[in-house]
């Protein structure tokens, strides 16, 4: 894999006693994540009112279903954000970042669930706007909080998990400010086969650990080049891999992250990949993991010894420190080229040291057997069930969406390659916010916004078709969406039926069913019908479909898009306009947004 050069100092660099924050390797970025002064995070904030010894009373992850009943503290966090251009290093190659307050991973945002959290944040780069997206937050009745350019401005939403940590991760270049977060539920299901998943199950919580691709290009160098008019075919590639913003660049030494393990412990780790592409798998040299949650939703406890992340996606996991005192041993962090084309750089490690391990010496550990494993989908729909199990029921419309990547005009003309979704693709117009405009009673919108009105229908199905060579991460914002079915779907005749991939989005039956000619890769059967996947980013995978569905419950303006931040800068957005009565007669937007 790469390069590492004189590991040992490498290793020592992230964890020595002589570590000073926010300066070794000339990086003026740095994060306290991964170092020797970032502490484990507590199971629980204790300043909240505390009624039945917990911050949110008798509720549980187990027994409370938290998309409609949640605790209210009455307890508010603030935090103030500065996002600022500065020159940085993260793994030793001089860069221009993308910051908030100055750290590259940004900020930590801790809370308990039930409290309201308030980010003020105050854009500071003279010539680029920035909105902060809080990914993984469903916004319920706050969706105008959901990505809102403008500063200064204050972002107001509450913490629909046990405990939230919310991780900026500003300074990789991807067209606009990105957050990636991880919430946690911090009570695992107790039954008779998990008790040992309950809230004590662990002893320490390592806290947020990010595996991101690294770009040594700005992003609008980058995206530039991705949208020059054909014959020029310019394909985005990373030059390295990051953990919580550290790693070293063909063998320059820069700092590895480092974490602590005491022996006989149980450690819970959160895993992110909040990359631009890359798909992340993420393994510990001579170590299994429990996953216990996936994209905040909490799952039937399973083990592996890796986890694989598409972009977006997080797992929390717990590790048994099943070593000896003095051992240390690698995590490591590897993007797969088949999922996305790199220049290199696709392995990124830290160090791991038990309580007695000799630190001026980097590990010697061997990778696991999957460690480097090209597979670039999720696990296996029948092996993640949800521990609190919800039926979804059948649905009041499904729509079928083939996914190409074609040029939008025909030559001599300016062409460009774009991402169309049922031969639509998507351009924003941030001068005219959707969201504004539907609060204001419109429901009919410019071709190019790609917005599709549901109405009032109590749950939405889609079946995604993907008939290209390149996998894609779908994510839909304000909801948890049930993961059906996936599959094979590699005949084009299929997908576009008789329509050959031109017909636009069709009438309604009376069945409720959009009917656009396409035809249906998808068998009907359900993994799980009962209690099936529920997350907020699956994996599509070349050639094949999934079969997604959400509940209308949270009324306002919701992307669905690929997660490959080129991909989404080339057109690669459905936009669902959710219970546009409910949006137009209920929903009170703050003057700040509207501005």
């Amino acid at each position: 894999m790469v390069a590492y050069g004189d590991v040992a100092k490498v290793a020592l660099a992230a964890r020595g006693a002589d570590f000073m924050y926010g300066g070794p390797h000339t990086n003026n970025a740095w994060s306290p994540l991964g170092t020797p002064q970032h502490q484990p995070l507590p199971q629980y904030m204790t300043d909240n009112p505390m009624p039945q010894g917990r911050p949110w009373g008798g509720r549980d992850s187990w027994n409370t279903n938290y998309y409609n009943d949640r605790p209210d503290t009455g307890v508010t966090r603030y935090y103030d954000w500065s996002i600022t251009k500065i020159p940085c290093s993260p793994d030793g190659v001089n860069i221009t970042c993308l910051a908030a307050n100055e750290q590259v991973p940004g900020p930590l945002i801790t809370a308990n669930w039930g409290d309201w959290i308030e980010v003020k944040v105050c854009n500071n780069v003279e010539d680029e706007g920035t909105a902060i997206h809080w990914h993984g937050l469903l916004q319920k009745a706050t969706p105008y909080m959901d990505g809102v350019p403008g500063g200064p401005l204050r972002y107001l939403m509450v913490a629909l998990a046990l405990v939230v940590t919310v991780r900026q991760w500003l300074g990789w270049p991807n067209g606009r400010l990105r957050t990636q977060q991880h919430v946690s539920h911090e009570e695992q299901k107790a039954s008779n086969n998990f008790t040992d998943l309950a809230l004590s199950a662990f002893d320490e919580d390592l806290g947020p650990i990010m595996v991101s691709d690294w770009y040594h290009e700005y992003y609008d160098t980058v995206v530039e080049a991705l949208l020059e008019p054909l014959p020029a075919v310019n394909i985005p590639m990373s030059d390295n891999n990051l953990i919580n913003g550290k790693n070293d660049f063909n063998g320059n030494n820069a700092p590895l992250a480092s974490f602590n393990f005491t022996s006989g412990k149980t450690f819970k780790l959160r895993l992110i990949n909040p990359s631009a592409a890359a798909v992340q798998k993420i393994s510990i040299d001579g170590h299994t993991m429990t996953v216990i949650a996936n994209d905040f939703v909490e799952v039937v406890p399973y083990e592996t010894d890796h986890v694989t992340l598409a972009v977006g996606q997080r797992t929390d996991v717990l590790v048994k420190a099943t070593g000896n005192p003095t051992d240390a041993v690698w995590l490591r962090g590897y993007k797969p080229p088949p999922c996305w084309p790199t220049h290199g750089g696709d392995e990124a490690k830290a160090a791991i040291f038990y309580e007695n391990a000799d630190r001026t010496q980097a590990p010697t550990s061997s990778p696991g057997p999957n460690a480097y494993d090209q597979y670039c989908g999720n696990d296996a729909l029948s092996q993640t069930v949800p521990t609190y199990p919800i039926s979804p029921g059948d649905p009041w419309i499904t729509e079928i969406i083939p996914v190409e990547f074609k040029p939008n005009g025909t030559p001599p003309a300016d062409v460009n390659l774009l991402w169309y979704m049922a031969n639509r693709t998507f351009r924003a117009d941030y001068n005219e916010p959707i969201l504004l405009d539907a609060n204001q009673g419109k429901t009919e919108f410019d071709y190019l916004r790609n917005v599709h009105n549901y109405g009032t229908n109590n749950s939405v199905r889609l079946i995604v078709e993907n008939t290209g060579a390149q996998p894609h991460p779908m994510h839909l914002h304000g909801h948890n969406i049930f993961i059906l079915a996936e599959g094979s779907c590699t005949d084009n005749t299929t997908v576009f039926g008789n329509t050959n991939g031109t017909s636009e989005a069709g009438h309604m039956d009376t069945n409720l069913k959009r009917d656009t000619g396409y035809g249906n890769c998808w068998d009907g059967s359900i993994v799980n019908p009962s209690n099936p996947q529920r997350r907020d980013v699956h994996m599509l995978l070349p050639g094949n479909y999934i079969v997604v569905q959400w509940n209308q419950d949270n009324p306002g303006v919701w992307p669905f898009h690929c997660h490959i931040a080129w991909h989404l800068s080339a057109g690669f957005v459905w936009t669902v306009l959710e219970q546009p009565d409910a949006v137009e007669h209920n929903m009170q937007i703050p003057p700040a947004m509207a501005q």
